[in-house]
């Protein structure tokens, strides 16, 4: 029986990642007619070992810094009908589109094909660039590797098949070690330039373009990239490499501190007879960005409409968009560019007054896309914000959008209560409790306050540390003189939830307590509210006999201070002045951020006293204490609370 795939495998002692890429290879061996090689240039025993419980065809190669002689080493003893390469740190999310191409027989209208290559910046897995990369081919007699370095297949002819299936690659994550950029750069360069010498083709300057960006040596980049370019127009075929280099020369003009250039040279290049459709689509976002740097508010917003134009082309045109690709340069990447460019389209239509287009590029945006668009929503808000005589004609916007997008949705509850439609805003409202966007609990927290909302389907969705952190935003909103109204619309619709009454309670007496300018006695009601609601909050989850030992570790320091504030309070109605002191000692050490407060109580008693004598150890040990707390705020830049 004929073998229909063969897999190369270059492996060497990379024993964690060689595990997942040969385990990912085992249903192409299970399912096809295929066979795996793998060309070994490591040492240790260990990973033969694993190697050996996949496939018994090992080939010994002693490394010679050339990457073409190992992976011909392979290709020579290959004998399926077409031929599959991979790296042993690289693994298959999902082969089962490549596995269906052979066994539904579509490989036979193919001559060559690319899969995706997901290169991952960081160890998280959140950061990554795609690459379409070819690496597969109907085998021929010819059928070469050429290149020590950054090899590549040699004929790689047409018809060709773009795969969707990825590859998962680390290899870059230590691209943020600038360590670990300069040992890659000085390995590879000597190799790259005595093969430019031998071989000056669009391929190799477009691998030196990569190496020398690598390390911000972008002079250098953009001097081979012209270079790439120029031979590239010597092609009757425009190639990957052209197309990525295209794209590539107006970012390293900016990188290089040169955005007029940049600009010129985006815009030459747009022109030019040989950028292709998915070419220019990155131009025009690329060229947008570089007219909000330099101002050029109305050519920005003609490259956001021409980007969007080139997009909507390609994507009535499939076939075009499958087949132009150089590298990251593909449909798939000029797709992520259009948040960022219709973002800029918003900043241009506020910066040239032409508002009436707000509705057509709000329309634009991938709003189904959260991932891509979620990152945007704090420079959308800004960008609304900073517009207060336009919030009905941007929330109108946004109402005419047909997407369930929770940001969206949000907009939509603002401006049905700006219509005072509170049916409507209340239906909006409710949509939002169970997808509300990261950072934005609080505006449904006040839009429930301000129309008198139930608080409790939000309250049942999230937990008390999200509240938590959500009354703190609510405090820094709101005007202490609109406090006391904000609460008493939010008690009704939280009756069931009293812990969150009190934490938001608690909030804003504090920033009462810490910001307004207020003395003795006007402080101590708003002290007074502040221990009677930690001292309700506490007797709902704590025992009575915990209680009953303020200082005991299991407790709040909320409530150890408040226990010593509640005592001097007490103290003070009494006139016991004196006994007041290791109180407000023992109560700024559990909360210095209330030592301003202290500050001031402590004024009172001195006051109170009235004594002709020196300030008493008592009063100047609490004033060090006092200045110690004050000094240690600020050292660590909580100056708020300073």
């Amino acid at each position: 029986m004929n073998i229909q795939l063969t897999i190369s495998l270059l492996a060497s002692d990379r024993p964690d990642t060689l595990k997942k890429c040969l385990d990912s290879l085992s249903p192409f061996l299970k399912k096809l007619n295929s066979e795996l090689i793998v060309v070994f240039t490591g040492k240790e025993q260990e990973t033969l070992e694993i190697i050996r419980q996949y496939t018994s065809h090992i080939i010994p190669f002693t490394w010679c810094d050339d990457f073409s002689a190992a992976r011909n080493a392979g290709l020579n003893e290959a004998s399926g009908e077409w031929f599959l390469y991979i790296d042993d740190d690289e693994w298959f999310e999902d082969p089962g589109e490549i596995i269906q191409f052979f066994q539904g027989g579509e490989y036979r209208h193919y001559r060559s094909a690319f899969y995706v290559v997901r290169n991952y910046t960081d160890w998280s897995g959140k950061k990554y660039a795609d690459a379409h990369v070819g690496r597969m081919c109907c085998l021929t007699p010819e059928t070469r590797f050429v290149n020590r370095i950054h090899e590549f297949l040699q004929p790689f002819s047409e018809p060709e098949k773009m795969f969707r299936s990825f590859v998962h690659h680390y290899g870059y994550a230590e691209k943020e070690d600038v360590r670990g950029n300069a040992s890659k750069f000085d390995r590879n360069i000597p190799l790259l330039l005595k093969q430019y010498k031998e071989h000056p083709n669009t391929q190799n300057c477009m691998q030196l373009v990569q190496e020398y960006q690598s390390v911000d040596e972008f002079d250098t980049a953009v001097r081979y990239c012209r270079q790439g370019l120029k031979l590239g127009e010597k092609d009757v075929r425009i190639g990957a490499c052209e197309l990525w280099m295209q794209v590539r020369l107006p970012i390293l003009l900016s990188s290089s501190g040169h955005p007029e250039e940049a600009l010129k040279e985006g815009e030459r290049l747009l022109m030019h007879p040989r950028t292709l459709e998915v070419g220019q689509a990155h131009l025009h976002a690329i060229s947008a960005n570089l007219c909000w740097e330099l101002k050029e508010y109305q050519k920005g917003l003609s490259h956001v409409r021409r980007y969007h134009e080139k997009m909507r082309y390609l994507e009535k045109h499939p076939d075009k968009a499958d087949r132009q690709h150089g590298a990251t340069v593909t449909y798939e990447s000029a797709k992520k560019r259009a948040v960022s460019a219709y973002v800029a389209g918003l900043l241009f239509v506020s910066e040239t007054d032409e508002w009436h287009r707000i509705k057509e590029i709000l329309s634009w945006m991938p709003w189904d896309q959260e991932d891509q668009v979620s990152p945007q929503y704090g420079n959308l808000e800004k960008w609304k914000w900073s517009h207060p005589q336009q919030k009905e004609t941007i929330l109108e916007g946004y109402s005419a959008l047909r997407t369930g997008n929770p940001y969206v949705t949000l907009q939509k509850a603002l401006w049905a209560e700006d219509k005072h439609l509170s049916a409507e805003a209340e239906d909006y409202y409710r949509l939002c409790i169970s997808d509300c966007p990261e950072g934005f609990l609080y505006q449904l927290a006040e839009l429930a306050a301000r129309n008198k909302f139930s608080l409790e389907p939000l309250l049942e969705e999230i937990t008390i540390e999200t509240w938590d952190e959500c009354t703190k935003v609510l405090a820094e909103h709101t005007k202490t003189s609109d406090m006391p109204g904000f609460l008493e619309n939010l008690r009704p619709g939280m009756q069931r939830y009293p812990i969150c009454i009190w934490r938001l309670e608690q909030r804003f007496l504090e920033k009462i307590l810490l910001k307004q300018a207020m003395g003795m006695p006007e402080l101590a009601e708003p002290l007074k509210q502040y221990c009677d609601s930690v001292a309700a909050e506490a007797e709902t989850l704590y025992r009575s006999e915990l209680l009953n030992e303020p200082d005991h570790y299991a407790l709040p320091y909320q409530y150890k201070f408040t226990s010593a504030i509640k005592t001097v309070l007490e103290h003070l109605e009494k006139e016991n002045y004196q006994a007041c002191i290791p109180l407000l000692e023992k109560a700024v050490r559990v909360f210095p951020e209330m030592s301003s407060v202290i500050g001031k109580l402590s004024n009172h008693i001195e006051e109170k006293l009235q004594t002709p004598q020196p300030v008493s150890e008592e009063f100047e040990l609490l004033g060090r204490q006092v200045k110690q707390m004050l000094y240690g705020l600020i050292e660590h830049e909580q100056w708020q609370e300073a």
